[in-house]
């Protein structure tokens, strides 16, 4: 298959790309909510090291959860949110529907990358305000994903 596409040229190499992007793809929901559990497991360990008073752990941790969390918007908004969105381009209701669900990812991205950015380094991470944006970020996180999980990856069949 590899020669086939070799002999495509760079613009038939590129539409095969953009066919896969649009396409279904068996295993994305089990590699999405992989990515929770593997996101959730990092926002725990940093729950217990501010539990602990271990804060010089902390902002590594935020770092690496933010880094990962990033790489799970881009899958999600190049594979999933694509491919719904091409799915549904009949469909105004449900397409307006699945915009605003992306749209509402973004806004949260922003404040995970502030609430990174506020807390790198240990003396902010040490003070009260850091534990309660944590636990708000945590319960907004919880929140979003059980909404995925049971009912925006629905669309996706």
């Amino acid at each position: 298959m590899k020669k086939k596409r070799a002999k495509m040229g760079i613009f038939g190499n590129l539409l095969y790309r953009l066919k896969q992007v649009y396409t279904f793809e068996n295993k994305l929901i089990k590699d999405l909510k992989y990515d929770h559990r593997e996101l959730f497991s990092i926002f725990e360990k940093i729950k217990k090291m501010a539990q602990k008073e271990k804060y010089e752990k902390i902002p590594a941790l935020l770092q690496k959860f933010h880094y990962q969390y990033r790489m799970h918007i881009i899958y999600e908004d190049n594979y999933f949110y694509t491919y719904l969105k091409n799915r549904y381009h009949d469909d105004p209701k449900i397409l307006k529907f699945i915009t605003q669900k992306q749209a509402e990812m973004h806004e949260i991205s922003n404040v995970i990358a502030g609430f990174v950015e506020r807390f790198s380094n240990i003396k902010e991470v040490e003070k009260d305000a850091f534990k309660k944006e944590l636990d708000k970020l945590a319960k907004a996180l919880t929140k979003r994903i059980e909404f995925e999980e049971k009912e925006l990856y629905t669309l996706y069949a």
